[in-house]
C-alpha cells in the first residue's frame, strides 16, 4: 500500500474511533440501535490494529530482527 494512502486511512480510522466515542450514548450503553456509530468505529479500529501489527510483524522478519 502507498505511505500517504496507509497514512490517509489511519487518520480516517482515528476520527472514526474518536467521533464514535463522541457519539456514545452512555445512558444506553449497551443498546446497538442508539450507539451503532460508535460500535462500527471500535470493530474499524480494532480491525485495523489486528492488520498494523500483522503488517508490522511481517516487516520484522523480513528484516531478521
Amino acid at each position: 500500500m502507498n505511505k500517504y494512502v496507509e497514512k490517509a486511512v489511519t487518520i480516517i480510522v482515528l476520527l472514526g474511533l474518536v467521533g464514535g466515542i463522541y457519539n456514545l450514548d452512555s445512558a444506553h450503553l449497551w443498546s446497538i440501535s442508539h450507539n451503532w456509530m460508535s460500535y462500527i468505529g471500535f470493530i474499524v479500529f480494532i480491525a485495523y490494529l489486528v492488520y498494523s501489527l500483522k503488517k508490522a510483524a511481517r516487516q520484522q522478519d523480513k528484516e531478521g530482527l
